[in-house]
């Protein structure tokens, strides 16, 4: 093990690296009493966070009763060999780290670098300027939604927006998509919390809208004199053609003049004007058919020019138009930045994707960042795990942090330490911002972030899986890793595939190649599969089947679940799949809109479930279906109206008894239902908005322990391991994209001050030009590797057995397609001499009978879902403290106060019913004290003296804050305006006092200096009569 202060772990998968860093974490707390304070662990997810911390206290715990070397576990051993302690010490000093710990267990700091920089945030708001008490936001689609319909809310407003939006559906129905521009401003407003794309919206934020327009009427303008300037080209061409005394038949099929005629008649498409051998033709001279004799021997020479000339403008103005069919919602890009920004403001809001921005925009530049200067030398000690999932920005964040506990020391004379752990062949998130690279250039020293030397340690053994998946896979990806176009990722790949074997003998690698890509074939394989596993004494939940799209996820969960295999997938947990979930959605639709007849059919549908003529029942209740409610259920509609979504809902589940006994999804609809009302308001409306946008996705978690095969995605199953592993639809194509975008640098002078542009990444971009051509490489590479990583992740999930389903997918001459999956494990069985075309399955070592029958519960605890039970007329809501005591003069108060939140929510004589309902539902009053208190604000509100106040002549001020001249703050219960004149009315309870005088000459003092005449000072005592008091 490494003694250097910063050590890189190149960890491949199941090598043990938990154990690892576990190892160096115990070393270090058992140093000394306050190690374990100095320490900042960061890892990727929760999971692994508690992982860990139940590791190092797991080990701790276990140390402290070893009590023999025979019993001691291994970690136990490799600590006593590697550090000075003794057999005796090591037990008693674990048990008082253990107690240290536990005592101050909020010093132990393992933590996800989310949590951390949130922490960080949290702790300087002030000093970042942003609100002390923001919200995180971590489901940025809402937000952005909200921020993209801000954006086309404005046409009709601005007629340079209105003309920008307007022109863009226009130009995209020309081009046969979609009049949607939601659509394509969603999706690019996804770039905006993409971290990769940080820097180059930064440098938007000085562009205006106009600046955009301009562009995009200069690069027309180009385009049309490219276009008039390559017809000229073309015709020219065919001119020398003819005056060389040739006809156009004398070319092989006429290509060449018909390449220039296509130019000619306005075709401008790379793609069907350069897919063809034209170029090489020309450059050997070989144009012309074999049977004519004495051709001008500088003919071809000229054409070549011609020809290279119309294609690099070809090319140009593929560019230009590259960019003018991203310009607008790359224009657009602005406002929905500025409009983000804005509902941030509005909400005290922060993205969690801003967390990193944040930090940067601080540290940069600073030797002595200040928010780390103000930590100051609290951590000494930093492990980082999956570091190749840590993204650019925040691994930069971080370097200053790190840097000072190395290059510095305590005041005992000791530096701090750096533990990176990662894989850059598990590097999947590169989506989030991680980069494989980072991990690659500091294993291989090629960047030096800090003054001392790092030192790279290999972990060579995989003690996860046993020995025949081990050797496959390591004899794979040594054949496969050639076809990566990147040498560094190409070594690496080489490096890390030579994996040393543990303990765990045999194991089985079984590889189908279908005949064709079809699903009833995926689906009918995999289903054989599982059976096999059955008969071989595994149990379902051993078996985890591992997709790429979440859609083959949803058809094969489909095809099971009709052949009763049980399945947990993130789609089965879906609330949207419960049909309950769905009638209770669907009930609060029919009470927005009640007479839409389709919603009336779906809630009848469903309670036609048990009926013996399900359609005779529809349609006599269709269009009737409140009177039936209530006539057959007991159910209430117009209850749902009166009270919060979340009380109606318990109200319908109770009614409809739709939880006899327990139901997860509905158990976790309510919560949702309670958190939207929380952050979103009581009301349909806003719930069902919620529903529209967010409510495909709202799902329940994994419930673990249970009887069921589970199909997941591979980036779901990272960091996971399972004793059989399923691969269909492992076809992928590893450069398949979907929208794919490149930023491209260009010339501020040619572009009108743009430095950078957004284009579509597509085949002809490698035509633009070098710098193009660069970028295109290197992001195809990147791709690359990507893929390649994902395929690692998949086939290093298996511990005993690993099932791949591929297809057998040849072209006409009988070759493989390397670019595909299907092409590299075909290339693989090819390089071992097992490839043969006809035989369709391989198998590697024998498939094992599982010994070890695991406990299962059969009989999991059934929770019943509890209701609340608030129409019970003793049921009171303790809102004020005087309800907690039951005397008289609490009585008192509350009274006082309940009378004066309805006389605050009071302008005209008109509201009071209103005001009743709203102390009603907030719990001020109960059901049977309305009357009586309506009466006591009645004697107010119509009161001989008082009436006028509270009619619709005046503009009504209640309970509204002043502030004074000395920064004070007054409020007065009612004022009301007209004319430039005041009266001021406050209520009281209780006896007269003079007191109260000194209050509402204040308040009046007030006014007066704002300008106003003051025509009455009234105090109204509210007891047994209304006694009016004026000053």
């Amino acid at each position: 093990m490494s003694n250097y202060p910063f050590t890189i772990y190149n960890a491949s998968a199941g090598s043990g690296k938990t154990y690892a860093l576990a190892k160096v974490y115990l070393k270090i707390i058992l140093a000394s009493p306050q190690n374990f304070r100095k320490i900042l662990a960061i890892t990727f997810t929760n999971k692994a966070v508690n992982e860990m911390k139940h590791r190092i206290l797991n080990s701790l715990f276990e140390f402290s009763k070893t009590t023999s070397m025979d019993h001691a576990a291994p970690l136990f051993k490799d600590i006593l060999n590697e550090t000075d302690y003794t057999f005796e010490e090591l037990p008693a000093l674990s048990k008082l780290r253990l107690k240290q710990i536990l005592h101050n267990y909020a010093f132990f700091d393992i933590s996800t670098i989310d949590k951390f920089t949130h922490r960080l945030i949290r702790t300087f708001a002030k000093d970042l300027k942003i609100p002390q008490n923001f919200e995180v936001v971590l489901d940025v689609d809402l937000l952005l939604q909200e921020a993209v319909e801000r954006v086309i809310g404005k046409a009709g407003e601005d007629p340079e927006f209105t003309k920008v939006l307007l022109d863009f559906a226009l130009e995209k129905i020309e081009d046969d998509r979609s009049w949607d521009i939601g659509f394509d401003l969603l999706k690019i407003g996804k770039l905006i919390f993409d971290e990769n794309n940080a820097a180059h919206l930064k440098s938007l934020n000085a562009i205006e809208l106009g600046d955009f327009l301009k562009l995009q009427n200069h690069l027309k303008k180009q385009t049309k004199d490219i276009e008039k300037k390559v017809e000229e080209l073309a015709t020219a061409c065919l001119e020398l053609i003819t005056n060389a005394g040739l006809d156009f038949k004398d070319f092989p099929r006429e290509t060449l003049p018909n390449h220039f005629k296509k130019i000619i008649a306005g075709n401008y498409s790379p793609t069907q004007l350069y897919n063809n051998k034209l170029e090489d033709n020309l450059i050997e001279g070989k144009i012309l058919k074999a049977t004519v004799k004495n051709a001008p021997i500088d003919l071809a020479p000229q054409l070549l020019v011609y020809y290279q000339t119309i294609k690099q403008l070809i090319y140009k103005r593929g560019l230009f138009a590259n960019i003018n069919r991203n310009i607008v919602p790359f224009a657009l890009l602005n406002a929905i930045q500025k409009e983000l920004k804005i509902i941030q403001e509005e909400k005290d809001q922060l993205s969690i994707s801003e967390f990193n921005t944040l930090i940067a925009k601080e540290v940069k530049d600073q030797p002595a960042p200040f928010i780390y200067e103000r930590l100051g030398e609290k951590y000494r000690h930093y492990f980082i795990d999956e570091f190749q999932d840590t993204s650019q920005m925040q691994w930069e964040n971080l370097i200053p942090l790190i840097g000072n506990a190395m290059e510095g020391q305590d005041e005992l004379g000791n530096t701090g330490s750096l533990f990176l752990v990662g894989d850059p062949k598990q590097a999947i998130y590169r989506w989030r911002g991680g980069k494989a690279e980072q991990f690659l250039e500091l294993a291989t020293h090629k960047t030096h972030p800090f003054t001392v030397p790092s030192d790279l340690v290999t972990l060579p053994k995989n003690y996860r899986s046993y020995a025949e998946v081990i050797n496959f896979n390591n004899n794979f990806f040594q054949s496969v890793s050639p076809f990566l176009e990147n040498e560094v990722y190409q070594e690496f790949f080489k490096i890390g595939n030579q994996q040393e074997i543990n303990h765990k003998e045999g194991g089985y690698v079984h590889i189908s190649l279908l005949e064709e890509d079809d699903d009833e074939l995926y689906a009918e394989t995999t289903l054989a599969t599982i059976q096999k596993c059955i008969a071989q004494g595994y149990t379902y939940s051993d078996i985890c089947i591992i997709i790429r799209k979440k859609k083959h996820g949803l058809l094969l969960a489909d095809q099971l679940m009709q052949h009763n295999i049980p399945v947990v997938s993130s789609d089965s947990l879906l609330l949207s799949e419960s049909k309950k979930v769905i009638f209770l959605v669907q009930l609060i639709r029919h009470l927005v809109q009640p007479s839409e007849l389709e919603i009336q059919y779906e809630l009848l549908h469903f309670l036609s479930e048990n009926k013996a003529d399900k359609h005779a029942y529809i349609y006599e209740n269709l269009d009737n279906l409140n009177n039936h409610l209530l006539n057959v259920y007991g159910f209430d509609s117009s209850r749902l109206r009166q009270t919060s979504v979340y009380d109606g809902l318990s109200y319908a589940i109770k009614t409809f008894d739709l939880i006899p006994t327990s139901d997860a999804h509905l158990t976790a609809f309510m919560d949702l239902v309670f958190d939207v009302e929380q952050k979103l308001g009581s009301d349909m409306q806003s719930f069902l908005d919620y529903w529209d946008k967010k409510g495909h996705s709202a799902s329940i978690s994994t419930p673990e322990n249970i009887e069921s095969v589970q199909i997941m995605t591979i980036h779901k199953s990272k960091g996971l391991e399972f004793p059989v592993v399923i691969f269909p639809y492992a076809n992928s194509n590893i450069f398949e994209e979907i929208d794919p975008k490149l930023w491209l640098p260009v010339d501020k002078d040619e572009f009108l001050g743009f430095s950078e542009i957004l284009i579509n990444k597509k085949q002809e971009v490698q035509e633009y030009g070098e710098t193009e051509a660069l970028l295109y490489s290197l992001d195809h590479q990147k791709l690359q590797l990507d893929a390649f990583n994902l395929l690692y992740v998949v086939l290093t999930r298996a511990v005993k057995a690993l099932f791949i389903i591929s297809e057998n997918k040849l072209d006409k001459k009988g070759e493989h397609n390397t670019n595909y999956y299907s092409g590299l494990f075909i290339h693989f069985l090819k390089s071992i001499g097992a490839y043969q075309q006809d035989k369709l399955d391989y198998h590697f070592g024998e498939f094992p009978l599982n010994q070890a029958k695991k406990e299962m519960d059969d009989d999991p605890l059934t929770i019943p879902y509890i209701y609340t039970n608030k129409d019970r007329a003793d049921f009171k809501i303790l809102a004020l403290a005087g309800t907690l005591w039951d005397e008289g003069l609490d009585i008192a108060i509350n009274q006082g106060n309940v009378i004066h939140f309805i006389l605050g929510s009071i302008h005209t004589a008109e509201d009071l019913e209103r005001a009743m309902q709203l102390a009603l539902q907030k719990g001020l009053i109960k059901e049977q004290e309305v009357n009586e208190i309506k009466e006591v604000v009645k004697k107010v509100i119509y009161h001989k003296d008082l009436s006028q106040f509270y009619s619709q002549d005046f503009e009504v001020l209640n309970e509204r804050d002043l502030l004074m001249a000395d920064g004070s703050t007054q409020r007065p219960d009612r004022v009301v305006l007209k004319d430039n004149h005041a009266t001021i009315i406050d209520y009281k309870t209780g006896e007269r006092n003079k007191h109260y005088h000194q209050q509402v000459n204040a308040y009046a003092q007030s006014f007066s200096n704002m300008g106003y005449t003051i025509d009455h000072k009234i105090i109204v005592y509210i007891n047994t009569e209304i006694e009016l008091d004026y000053i």
